[in-house]
């Protein structure tokens, strides 16, 4: 029987639009006004910007339209590449290359939703610009904020850095900022909604009074939120705009907007708790600093930063609170896969406080020696108990051992049992073993129904990674053959789940062109999918005549139908090992199915 294909409804204008966008966006160009590139033969190559290298392993191709790095495994397209370096969801990046290349974006693909919703964060951000250019203004012109500019500047603030972070001063007045920005068009609601001015005793007032304002920006450098921070004793010390459309706390990193280059080229963040502490960093000259907006860092922020960056140093206040709250940091970090470190800002002092009195040198000196995260986590645990008894350090091993179940690998958590041992005056084969157990414990909590490990897809052979990527190669290039391999295929599949989606694509797709198939996997907007898809078209490619790819496909095939039938082998051999210690009938079963498996790979492939 024929294959039968499906082809996607697409709605054609803003196909076409996207289109336009994607060939008036060259990739070399768009990539050019980012990092520096080299071209060495076919490619052009960088080092990459999504990850810190030495060598350069982040490759464009011109010719194909899409980048890929060999270190980090991203890839894509152009829309991608915008994406992930300017940290937006595919349809901002659409309109970001729409808007280099001087393209008009279509209205008719959006309901009337989401104009409204647009036109709502739209008016927001104006009405946010026009306060923080009347916030500065009243610095920079007003006799009070005379006051305000000598109190930055009594904190090392220079010029400079009030221009970079655009800073400014609200006036001693309960209504002045309102009745500026209704001069110039805004109406109390969209005040109101943007956090501006709320009702008090039935009649509107400013949020902010008398203090100095420091505007809140997302990393493309628009204004969302204000914080405002008084100048003397006053509370509360410092003071927030609310959540709306345009600002959530949880997503927002303050600083990241002129943080994001030098985070890049110094292949690190520093991490703090608030907007002062991060401008003091900067006007110190440490221009990698960003602030988490209090000590609520989220999973969010790890998120956004591992896309910048691989490591991560926080530099909370010293005190009992941010040490805490450094450790609950620590875990989220490690779990969105950076490297974490944590410094010690000494005699109590926060890095504000402490980057002013002892300068630039003497911080970066309490970088480079700052804790691996995992052993600060371990120390803090140790001072929070009476490990003097060993009542104490039983319970502080408890507390550890979730820490080091967030360990990468077993060997580096035996790295820190050892030190954790030492620390103790502890048998750290009693530790190991406690460890185990909880391991254990908590591998049967989260997977009550196995039994046995099932393997990874990272377990899968290089051999059989390449004969997928082969395969799906030459479906891209030739989808016409899909056909002829699309019954075996449905039995055995690909073993990489991400092979197998982008094998589902291609079928929908039907028999279509080299360059539709590749610009519809890249406009799936999965950064799985980019990032696989981008490194099976840096492969090889194929001689032209039929006879050559049909006798490439029936290898990749049979490397993969191995590969199949070794997998079920193995699964039944295990589950008979665990039928046989339960004395379980089952076992024979298994037993037989094992034997027909093991003959039929005999026969196929010999021993």
């Amino acid at each position: 029987m024929k294959f039968k294909y499906k082809v996607p409804e697409m709605d054609q204008q803003y196909d076409d639009f996207k289109k336009q966008v994607k060939d008036s966006s060259d990739i070399v160009d768009v990539i050019s006004g980012y990092v520096s590139l080299q071209k060495k033969g076919r490619y052009y190559w960088a080092c990459c910007p999504f990850h810190g290298e030495k060598t350069p392993s982040f490759c464009v191709d011109k010719e194909r339209q899409f980048f890929y790095c060999y270190g980090c495994h991203t890839g894509g397209d152009v829309f991608t590449f915008v994406q992930k370096i300017e940290n937006s969801t595919f349809p901002e990046a659409v309109k970001t290359l729409a808007g280099r290349a001087n393209i008009p974006v279509p209205e008719s693909h959006r309901t009337a939703a989401d104009i409204r919703r647009e036109e709502k964060r739209k008016d927001m951000y104006r009405i946010n610009d026009l306060a923080c250019r009347y916030f500065s203004a009243c610095l920079h012109k007003t006799k009070p904020g005379a006051a305000a500019l000598e109190y930055f500047h009594n904190r090392g603030i220079t010029d400079a850095i009030i221009e970079r972070f655009s800073l400014g001063f609200s006036l001693p007045s309960f209504n002045a900022l309102e009745f500026n920005l209704t001069k110039k068009g805004c109406t109390r609601e969209q005040l109101a909604a943007a956090g501006l001015i709320r009702d008090k005793n039935g009649s509107c007032r400013d949020v902010f009074i008398n203090r100095v304002m420091i505007p809140i920006k997302d990393p493309r450098g628009k204004v969302i939120a204000f914080g405002g921070r008084v100048m003397d004793d006053g509370l509360p010390k410092y003071l927030n705009t609310g959540e709306t459309d345009v600002f959530q706390k949880r997503e927002t990193l303050f600083g990241l907007d002129v943080a994001i280059k030098p985070i890049r080229e110094a292949k690190e963040a520093i991490i703090v708790e608030g907007y002062m502490d991060a401008i003091s960093l900067h006007a110190a000259g440490i221009n990698r600093a960003v602030a988490s907006l209090g000590t609520a860092f989220s999973e969010q922020h790890a998120k956004l930063l591992h896309r910048i960056t691989e490591n991560v140093v926080f530099a909370y206040d010293s005190d009992d609170a941010g040490r805490r709250n450094a450790v609950r940091a620590v875990s989220i970090a490690k779990k969105a896969g950076l490297s974490v470190k944590v410094l010690n800002v000494p005699e109590g002092k926060d890095p504000d406080a402490f980057v002013r009195k002892s300068g630039k040198e003497a911080f970066e000196n309490l970088v480079k020696n700052a804790w691996d995260g995992t052993e600060f986590q371990i120390r803090y645990t140790i001072s929070k108990n009476n490990v003097s008894e060993l009542a104490g350090k039983v319970q502080c091993v408890s507390n550890i051992i979730p820490y080091l179940q967030e360990c990468k690998t077993e060997i580096e958590a035996a790295g820190y049992i050892k030190f954790l041992a030492q620390q103790l005056v502890i048998d750290e084969g009693l530790i190991m073993g406690e460890y185990r157990k909880k391991a254990a414990a908590h591998f049967s909590r989260s997977n009550p129904s196995l039994q046995i490990p099932v393997p990874s897809a990272q377990s899968v052979p290089s051999t059989l990674e390449r004969a997928e990527s082969k395969l799906l190669l030459l479906f891209f290039r030739y989808s016409g053959l899909i056909d002829s391999y699309h019954e075996i295929l449905q039995q055995i599949g690909f073993a990489s789940p991400v092979r197998q989606s982008i094998y589902e694509k291609i079928c929908k797709l039907g028999n279509v062109d080299f360059s539709t198939v590749k610009e519809s996997l890249f406009a799936a907007d999965d950064a799985e999918i980019n990032a696989e898809t981008a490194r099976i078209l840096a492969g090889e490619d194929f001689a032209t005549d039929e006879e050559s790819r049909k006798q490439i496909a029936d290898d990749c095939i049979r490397r993969m139908q191995q590969n199949f039938l070794q997998r079920a082998y193995e699964d039944h051999r295990r589950l008979a090992e665990t039928y046989a210690s339960m004395n379980d009938p089952r076992f024979n079963d298994e037993i037989k199915i094992c034997n027909e498996l093991r003959g039929k790979i005999t026969k196929l492939y010999g021993n």
